[in-house]
């Protein structure tokens, strides 16, 4: 049944793409690195890109309720880390990969959706040929998903244990920092 999820998953992946360029049809709220852009070039200045990590930065402290929608990145979904925090991952085409922490900041009222708070964010470069992005890893007894991995290992296996790199989600804060993969193992995601 791993064939399934695939094309489901990416069937979800082509919805999503869809909706994307959809949405990039109608005008939307500029970032005001956007605005500065588009700012530079009716200059006649070349605007600097924003580097990927400059980008990761620039989302800490925005807030949202429903879903968090970037241009140009997939969101591949995410899920709870221990209240209030939750982490979400997307994916640009390129492989690059952008993780978010958000602290839940005002629970879902009737008829209402969770409001959320960036608390951080990482950006890492495609995975080496062999190896998949997971954010849902564990290290020793400690059951919270709170770590995150480069990992590879067998399609058999429900647990993967040989990772390249390795993050810990701060559960006091939601901040990301670079932890040694040793002992941390992440859940095979076709399992």
């Amino acid at each position: 049944s791993g064939m399934d999820y695939k094309s489901i998953r990416s069937f979800a992946a082509m919805c999503a793409l869809i909706l994307v360029a959809a949405g990039n049809a109608w005008a939307q709220a500029e970032t005001p690195a956007e605005a500065e852009l588009e700012q530079a070039e009716e200059n006649g200045e070349e605007a600097a890109p924003m580097s990927d990590e400059d980008f990761a930065k620039s989302l800490v402290g925005k807030t949202y309720s429903g879903s968090f929608d970037l241009d140009g990145w997939t969101n591949l979904g995410g899920g709870l880390v221990l209240p209030p925090f939750y982490v979400q991952q997307y994916n640009r085409d390129d492989g690059t990969i952008l993780v978010l922490t958000a602290k839940e900041t005002e629970a879902a009222g009737r008829g209402s959706s969770a409001t959320f708070e960036v608390t951080d964010a990482l950006t890492t470069s495609k995975p080496r040929k062999g190896y998949t992005f997971s954010t849902a890893c564990m290290k020793g007894e400690d059951y919270t998903l709170r770590f995150m991995g480069e990992a590879s290992g067998k399609d058999t296996a429900e647990w993967w244990t040989n990772l390249r790199k390795a993050w810990e989600i701060n559960i006091e804060t939601g901040e990301i920092s670079s932890v040694k993969a040793r002992g941390v193992k992440c859940t095979n995601p076709d399992w």
